[in-house]
Parts: C-alpha cells; sequence; structure tokens
C-alpha cells in the first residue's frame, strides 16, 4: 500500500505512453490515410477499428506529431547504414518536418575517420542502452530497501515467548468455549448434579483465569519483543526478494539485446540531434558523418549550398568604370570589389520599410530571464519511527500530526517563455507527534514530539505553457537537500503514569522501553554531520505573472544517510508560494 500512489501513476503514464505509440505509427498513418480517400479496400474496417484511424488522423495534423512521425522515418533510414565504416549522410528538414536523406560528404580525412571509428568502438563496449539503465537502476533501488527492511534479531527467550502465543492463543480460546457450554445446563436436582456443577464452574474458573494470565503474558512479549513486528517484517523482505528476482530476471533478459537496444537509441539520438538544429521555418539541411556499426557520430555541420552568382553587380561596375573592362579581370578584381560595396550602399533606401522595421525591434522591450524569488512552504509528513542516540530507532509508532514550513531565497532563469531553471538555498521547520500504544503494563499510551530545524538546498526546473501572458499553468520536478541542525524533543505520558513514575523503577522501565529518557523530560540535541535527507517533488501549478505562482507538490521519492528522518512518501505533500523581483 505504500507504494501505490507510484505504481498508478507509472503504469498510466507507460500505458498512455505505448498506445500513443502505436496508434500514431507511420504504418497506421500510411495505411488510414489509403483508406480516407474515396476508393476502399476490402480491409478498410478491419484497418479502421484496429488502428483508431480517426484518432491516428487528427492527430498527425499537429505538429509534434508530425515530428515524431518524422523521426521515426528518419530513424529507420539511419538504422539501414551503409556498407562502410562510415557513412556521411545529408538530412534534409524543411519547416521543421523530416523531408529527406541523401548521400552527403565528409569533411573528415581518412586517419580521423579510422580513428573515430575505433574510438566509437571502444566506447560502445562501456555504454548501456537506456532501456538496462533503468532496469538495472530499478534492481539497485529495490535492493536499497531490502538493506533497509532488516530489524534487530529477536533473542531466544523473545522467540519463545512469540512462539508460545501464537501457538497456544486460539486452543486456549476454544477450551474455554468448550467448559462454559455447561453453564446452560438446567439447574441440579440432586448432590451428585450439583457437585458435577461445582465442578465445572471452577474448571470455567480455572480456564479464565489460565487465559487471563496467557494474555497478559503475550502483551508483556509484543511489548518487549515486538513479536508483531518481526512477523511483518519477515514478510516483507520474502515480499521484496520475489520482486527483486523478477526485475533481475527481466533486466538479465535484455542484455540479450543489448546491441539491437544500444543501435536503435543511437540511432534515435541522431534524429534528435538534427531535427534539434533545424526546429526552424524554411529549409534546413546537415550533414552528418557516423559510424555504421554503432552509429556514433563523428562530425556534423551544416550542409553547404551552391550560391547563386550575382549578376547586378558587374552591371553597376560596367557603368561606374568602362574603362577598366580593358585591364586584365586578375589584377582588377580585388580592387573593383570595394568599389561595389559601396556602392551597393545606398541600397536600403529602395526599401523604407525594412529601414524603419529595425530601430523599432531594437528598442522593443524583451522579457527578462533573471529573476529572484522568494518561496514560502507549507505542508504535511508523515513519520512512523525515531532515532535515539544510544538506544536505536523507535519503530511502528503511530503517526498523528506532522507540519513542515519553509522559506527559501531562490535564484531563477528563464530559458523559454514557461520554463525555467531554479537554485535556492533556505531553511525548513519541522513539527511532529507521535504516539506509542502500549509501551509500558502502567500506561496505554506514550506521546512523543519533537521540534527540528535545519537548512534546506533545493534544485527545481519548470515547464509551463509558452504564449500565455498570465495564468499559465506549469508542471515542475524539484530536488531537495535537506541539513537538520538541531531538534527538541519530549516523551509525556498520561496523568495516572506521572503518578505512578515517581518511583525510580518505573522511570527506569520507562527508559529501558523508549530510549528517550525520563517521562515528560524535555531533552535537545544537534544532529550528525552525515543526518542527511534527499526528496524529490513533482508539483503543478499557476503561474500569475512572473512575479508570483502557486503550486501543489507531492513527494515522488525519500531518502537519507545516517540517522535522518524516515518520513512516509504517501503522506508527504506541501504547498508553494513564490513572489519573484
Amino acid at each position: 500500500m505504500r507504494n501505490i500512489f507510484k505504481i498508478f501513476p507509472a503504469i498510466a503514464f507507460l500505458a498512455c505512453f505505448l498506445a500513443t505509440g502505436a496508434l500514431a505509427d507511420s504504418m497506421c498513418y500510411d495505411l488510414c490515410v489509403s483508406c480516407h480517400g474515396e476508393t476502399r479496400a476490402e480491409n478498410c474496417d478491419k484497418i479502421e477499428s484496429t488502428c483508431n484511424c480517426p484518432f491516428v488522423i487528427d492527430s498527425a495534423k499537429s505538429k509534434n506529431m508530425g515530428v515524431e512521425l518524422g523521426k521515426r522515418k528518419l530513424t529507420e533510414a539511419i538504422l539501414a547504414g551503409c556498407d562502410k565504416a562510415a557513412c556521411a549522410r545529408s538530412i534534409t528538414f524543411e519547416n521543421g518536418y523530416y523531408k529527406s536523406m541523401d548521400k552527403g560528404r565528409t569533411t573528415l580525412t581518412k586517419f580521423q575517420l579510422l580513428s573515430g571509428t575505433s574510438d566509437a568502438s571502444e566506447r560502445a563496449l562501456k555504454m548501456q542502452p537506456q532501456a538496462i539503465r533503468a532496469a538495472n537502476a530499478t534492481v539497485d533501488s529495490l535492493q536499497r530497501r531490502r538493506s533497509l527492511l532488516p530489524i534487530a534479531p529477536m533473542s531466544q527467550e523473545c522467540t519463545d515467548r512469540c512462539n508460545t502465543c501464537a501457538l497456544a492463543a486460539q486452543p486456549a480460546g476454544d477450551v474455554i468455549l468448550i467448559e462454559q457450554e455447561p453453564e446452560i445446563a438446567t439447574p441440579p436436582d440432586s448432590a451428585a448434579l450439583a457437585k458435577a456443577h461445582a465442578d465445572s464452574i471452577a474448571r470455567a474458573d480455572s480456564a479464565a483465569k489460565a487465559e487471563a494470565e496467557l494474555k497478559a503474558f503475550c502483551q508483556l512479549a509484543e511489548s518487549s519483543c515486538q513479536c508483531k513486528a518481526h512477523e511483518q517484517n519477515t514478510r516483507d523482505i520474502i515480499a521484496i526478494d520475489k520482486e527483486i528476482a523478477e526485475k533481475t530476471a527481466y533486466a538479465d533478459s535484455l542484455l540479450k539485446f543489448r546491441t539491437k537496444l544500444l543501435r536503435e537509441e543511437m540511432a534515435r539520438a541522431i534524429a534528435d540531434s538534427v531535427q534539434a538544429h533545424c526546429n526552424v521555418e524554411g529549409k534546413c539541411s546537415y550533414t552528418v558523418t557516423f559510424t555504421s556499426a554503432e552509429f556514433a557520430i563523428l562530425e556534423m555541420h551544416p550542409t553547404e549550398e551552391p550560391k547563386p552568382v550575382a549578376v547586378a553587380a558587374p552591371a553597376d561596375t560596367a557603368k561606374a568604370a568602362p574603362a577598366v573592362e580593358q585591364a586584365p579581370a586578375v589584377e582588377q578584381a580585388p580592387a573593383s570589389a570595394p568599389a561595389d560595396t559601396t556602392a551597393a550602399q545606398p541600397a536600403p533606401a529602395a526599401c523604407p520599410q525594412a529601414a524603419e522595421s529595425a530601430p523599432a525591434d531594437s528598442t522593443k522591450k524583451k522579457d527578462r530571464i533573471f529573476y529572484k524569488v522568494m518561496e514560502f512552504t507549507y505542508g504535511n509528513f508523515g513519520e512512523h519511527s525515531y532515532y535515539q542516540k544510544g538506544y536505536g530507532r523507535i519503530r511502528n509508532l503511530d503517526d498523528e500530526t506532522g507540519y513542515e514550513g519553509g522559506l527559501t531565497y531562490y535564484l531563477r532563469w528563464y530559458f523559454y517563455d514557461g520554463g525555467a531553471f531554479s537554485i535556492g538555498m533556505g531553511t525548513f521547520y519541522h513539527y511532529k507527534k507521535f504516539t506509542l500504544e502500549d509501551t509500558l503494563a502502567l500506561t496505554d499510551k506514550v506521546d512523543i514530539y519533537y521540534h527540528n530545524i535545519g537548512l534546506d538546498i533545493p534544485i527545481s526546473f519548470r515547464l509551463g505553457v509558452p504564449y500565455i501572458p498570465i495564468f499559465k499553468p506549469f508542471i515542475s520536478q524539484t530536488f531537495n537537500f535537506h541539513k537538520p541542525i538541531f531538534e527538541i524533543y519530549k516523551v509525556e505520558a498520561p496523568e495516572s503514569e506521572k503518578e505512578l513514575s515517581k518511583e525510580e523503577e518505573v522511570k527506569d522501565a520507562a527508559k529501558d522501553q523508549l530510549g528517550l529518557g525520563f517521562l515528560d523530560d524535555i531533552e535537545t540535541r544537534f544532529n550528525g554531520v552525515k543526518d542527511l535527507t534527499f526528496s524529490v517533488w513533482l508539483g503543478i501549478g499557476l503561474q500569475i505573472t512572473r512575479h508570483f505562482s502557486a503550486e501543489y507538490q507531492f513527494n515522488f521519492g525519500v531518502g537519507g544517510s545516517g540517522h535522518s528522518h524516515r518520513f512516509d512518501t504517501d503522506n508527504y505533500w506541501r504547498i508553494v508560494v513564490d513572489f519573484a523581483w
């Protein structure tokens, strides 16, 4: 249940991605277009039902879909390769869409091609495709979780106690029910029946007393040995071991297709690189030199097109200085070039609109890309364990209240109208209340409070909808580095416990069980150097202008080092408001 909020978004995202890729496939698009005309083939009904032609045709009209289809076709063309160790291809885009790929001419020498091919082969041996890296990262993440699961093993005495309670609880209940059945019998009418009835009552009382003693014994065993926690921990270890085995088998199966996956990934990287350079209006062509085995880019440059020969310049020269025509062309060509340039300078006057637009464009005010930001955060977090120096981590605490507040100073840079990168430093404050149930035999619960402050270093990326001046929706991803510094904590027992805690043995028992000092004592501590917390946040928000925005963030992962707090990802969220100037 802890990872349910992670599983559902991941499944939904993967399903949408695979469905979109399948429906928008170039083959489906070509088949749907062929069936969209006046003449229809016999299998058009099946094609439309399989490919969902209305959706495919409508989606292909958008630019992003057209660009994606073009990059897929370009990737397929690149994968065809060539019959040499290195290939040079001239790739042409028009208005941001892939148009064609032809043979090109490289600027590299034979020695550069040979050395580049050799280096690419060596690099390819060390590279792993993204699919394999993701699978290995999943296995590593599960193994790290597995390393955090085991708790301290029980002693032999605790093992015997837990086994006794587990085996003896159910039979004891059955015996009591069986022995209590004679109470329903009719009143005795003779001395023998009276004696039998008295014996039955005595046996029932004895069984009830035994049950009460067993219950008290099991409560003490659970309080001191944490039998249920060890049982749950064993189940968790078995479950995660099974998941690790499945993910490891999947990662190993991908290794069989490593070469194919790497070639497809590198070919797609070539297509993405060229499309990024040619995402402009008009015609754009780049010549790419790449290896045919690994598809590693060796060199990329704009394709040079033949420049048109200027016809007006010789005519102007002839009118300005006709006597120069008798001179040798080789000697006078360098001298005539400056004269032609000078004569051509008044030409812009023939286009007054262009001359007037230049000052207007230069005076146009542009949006700033750099801002200073002050951010305020408020949130809620869950936590089920607490670490005390000299005792260890206390687990299975009941989560009641957890508040977070923060103030951060940011430096923000916009890299397009709706996208920004931010980095900053600030402070945070945490308040938490736990409840420890059935900790002592003398009380029902003990409350634990703590206040914690520290430093916060966030790194944030924001992607918003462009071309919207105000009320711009955006999504964000934030990486937080928390360094707790100082903490105040307190253990508070109910009134009945306060009266009994006057005796020294009660205080000692409380200290042994909790590890947090005497009851109702307030203590302080400084966190260690290695106590760090790392968290990842996904957010959705609204930017009113670049000077104000509000955002809701939910935690997508949290980890720590040293004896830092272990937060519950499923119950960790916050609201962020920032002001920029």
